[in-house]
């Protein structure tokens, strides 16, 4: 085999070291021919190839390229690959999708598929099956959703009852945060204890009572001044009902404390 200025070939299995300085402009070829050995070598400049070089160790004091675009689908693909860890001392920044296949779960900020020591940016938004918080873990949470509140009296709908509603509540977790607003153009027949329904079911918790924002033409008993709504356990409806204050018993709201022209609005939360 004829050999080229600065060329360096090792053969049939025997090793070569060497130290090259490339200085001229027909630079500094390194082959390893058929059956050939190790080749050591140190280079001062840049190193290029057109094939699939293999290494063991090696360290670069200035800029490491691979100009292949091969993107990665797994493990084993993409421009470049290692079958061991990667340890980077400084930035990386990722032009493409970021995948990790790991399926670690995390109980703890130091275990999970993704560790990192400092904080985390993201400028979109994030999807997850849950997020935990130091042990207790967010698992559920929605949007907000659009729900259409009944009203009923002794939890009987007559036919001539008529009222417009509408609502809309977030699930966070264990808790339904709600709004809503019911305006009556007829109370209808009906008679006894006034409810509503929920957008969900309520757990068999200790449920909230709560007062409500804002009434008009609901008319309270003498010495009561609040209008409340009280969750009920398991249950898919709340009542409403009336207090004189904090600390005072509460009154159910019935048919007779209602017009033809009421109207009850607020906000509440419960367990689910």
């Amino acid at each position: 085999m004829a050999l080229l200025a600065n060329d360096l070939v090792a053969t049939n299995g025997s090793s070569a070291l060497t130290s090259c300085v490339i200085s001229n402009a027909n630079g500094c070829n390194f082959s390893l021919a058929s059956g050939g050995g190790t080749l050591n070598a140190t280079m001062t400049q840049d190193l290029s190839s057109t094939g699939n070089p293999q290494f063991g160790n090696v360290t670069a004091t200035g800029q490491v390229n691979a100009s292949a675009t091969t993107s990665s689908t797994s493990t084993t693909t993409g421009a470049v690959v290692t079958a061991g860890g990667m340890g980077v001392a400084k930035n990386v920044t990722v032009g493409g999708q970021i995948n990790n296949s790991n399926t670690t779960d995390s109980k703890s900020r130091t275990t999970g598929a993704i560790i990192t020591a400092g904080g985390l940016g993201v400028g979109g938004r994030i999807s997850c099956q849950g997020i935990n918080f130091g042990g207790n873990t967010l698992g559920t949470y929605t949007g907000t959703t659009s729900w259409t509140p009944g009203i009923s009296f002794g939890n009987f709908i007559s036919a001539s009852l008529v009222y417009t509603s509408n609502g809309s509540y977030v699930v966070m977790g264990s808790m339904v945060f709600c709004t809503f607003e019911i305006y009556l153009s007829n109370k209808g027949s009906g008679t006894g204890n006034t409810t509503i329904t929920l957008p969900l079911n309520s757990s068999n918790a200790i449920q909230p009572t709560q007062g409500l924002g804002q009434w008009a033409d609901v008319i309270l008993n003498s010495g009561y001044t609040q209008v409340n709504i009280a969750v009920n356990s398991s249950s898919a409806v709340a009542n409403l009902n009336q207090s004189a204050n904090s600390s005072s018993a509460y009154l159910n709201l019935t048919d007779t404390n209602f017009s033809n022209t009421s109207l009850i609005k607020g906000g509440f939360y419960y367990f689910i």
